[in-house]
């Protein structure tokens, strides 16, 4: 594997890591059914924390691999 899609796999694989332990989590939590506006909700801002840590976990490999662009 070229190390250029090293990062891009490390990323990939963590971030799906974290996503599925996140949704076990509130699978183990009782907090599975999204049939209303506020589970959808709820549901969409747990993802968007777990993208978040994700990220920058990640921030400064990727800032470094794209500078400023």
């Amino acid at each position: 594997m070229p190390e250029d899609n090293k990062l891009y796999d490390d990323v990939h694989n963590y971030t799906k890591y974290k996503l599925v332990e996140m949704l076990i989590n509130r699978m183990n939590g009782g907090r599975v059914k999204v049939d209303d506006i506020n589970s959808i909700e709820d549901l969409a801002d747990e993802v968007l924390k777990t993208l978040a840590v994700c990220g920058m976990k990640y921030y400064q490999e990727l800032n470094g691999e794209f500078g400023n662009e």
